[in-house]
């Protein structure tokens, strides 16, 4: 049902099955290939259905429909001229026609169905798990059509979270892509559903691959902002030693002072965890990162711009700089001067609150 263009990124949910379309005409225009003796009808009978098909694949979809569409044009050019014409050598190819015009009838029903169903709400929800982050411009565009689709997806896409959890084996391609969706439409039913998987279903003391456990805690923390730091705070207490870097990333993102303040009472923790060789790379940079923010944020808005979740599979391209300048490194080693960060995020908070509240 899904197939994305390797060279373009175009993403074309009814390819796969009308690849087996065509291959299955090449095969009766061979068995019916009598006919077809001279170069020229060898190539608009034979050779045309294989260009088509590489147009498909290898470039962007609405030039291959353009060269289909003249084609379909040849074809109804020609079969007038057999109604037209009494001339046994045109009636030779009613065959070939007959085949070539049941195929193009199949292929735009397949193109019908296959597209119809890929772009309805559930097609959607399947594809975004399916695309590989090697194609972050098919991701992004995937979750950019749930996103536009507001509220009305808010409960597919939980339940779809829901069953994808409850399974045996978690991919981390669909939570993560599931929660970044709900952290965009946002409202209290998205904020409640990401909620309800932070709370309930994230266990950091199993000492499992933890990459979309990492994603949605962030995301949990950009949609529900100070709202989120009990159910985080829950979560470091519970959570084992080597896995506290997860909820303490996502604390720094709700822009609440009293989860800044407890990130920086454990910056030591963290400093030493970069320290240990055995430390997950994707997972060091989003320490790194973290702090960063922390050491050169200006404002608010730069405690959850750090793309610290661009690593855990979204597949999205995130920005490298902020508004105020902060250029993302995720190797940054700066220093954090704890007493000093305490007093510059107490003074740009509560400045904030103020402006809020007028």
């Amino acid at each position: 049902m899904n197939c994305v263009n390797s060279v373009t990124d175009v993403h074309t949910p009814f390819l796969n099955s009308l690849i087996g379309v065509f291959f299955g005409w090449l095969l009766i225009t061979l068995i019916f290939n009598r006919p077809l003796s001279t170069g020229t009808k060898r190539f608009f009978y034979f050779g045309v259905p294989v260009f088509v098909l590489g147009f498909l694949l290898i470039i962007p979809l609405g030039v291959g429909l353009a060269v289909l569409f003249c084609w379909i044009m040849f074809l109804l050019y020609r079969i007038l001229q057999i109604l037209i014409k009494k001339d046994d050598s045109l009636r030779k190819n009613l065959i070939p026609f007959g085949v070539n015009a049941i195929t193009l009838t199949v292929s735009f029903i397949l193109i019908f169905v296959t597209t119809t169903q890929a772009n309805s709400t559930p097609g959607l929800i399947k594809s975004m798990g399916s695309v590989s982050p090697f194609y972050p411009g098919t991701v992004h565009s995937v979750m950019s059509r749930l996103i536009q689709r507001g509220p009305e997806v808010v409960p597919p896409l939980s339940e779809t979270l829901k069953q994808t959890l409850g399974r045996e084996h978690v991919s981390p391609f669909l939570p993560a892509r599931i929660a970044y969706c709900l952290t965009q439409i946002g409202g209290p039913q998205a904020e409640a559903a990401l909620k309800q998987v932070v709370a309930e279903q994230i266990n950091l003391n199993d000492n499992e691959n933890t990459k979309w456990e990492a994603a949605v805690c962030s995301l949990y923390a950009d949609c529900a902002g100070p709202r989120a730091v009990p159910v985080l705070q829950t979560l470091l207490e519970r959570s084992d030693e080597k896995q506290q870097f997860i909820p303490l990333c996502a604390l720094v993102r709700t822009g609440d002072f009293t989860a800044i303040e407890t990130v920086l009472e454990h910056v030591d923790d963290l400093q030493k965890q970069l320290q240990q060789p055995f430390t997950n790379r994707g997972f060091a940079a989003m320490i790194r990162l973290t702090l960063q923010a922390l050491a050169e944020g200006q404002n608010p808005e730069d405690l959850k711009a750090s793309p610290i979740y661009h690593r855990m599979l979204l597949g999205l391209r995130p920005d490298h700089q902020t508004q105020t300048g902060i250029i993302w490194n995720q190797q940054w080693d700066g220093d954090v001067d704890i007493p000093a960060l305490q007093d510059h995020w107490s003074q740009i908070l509560n400045h904030s609150e103020i402006n809020d509240a007028e």
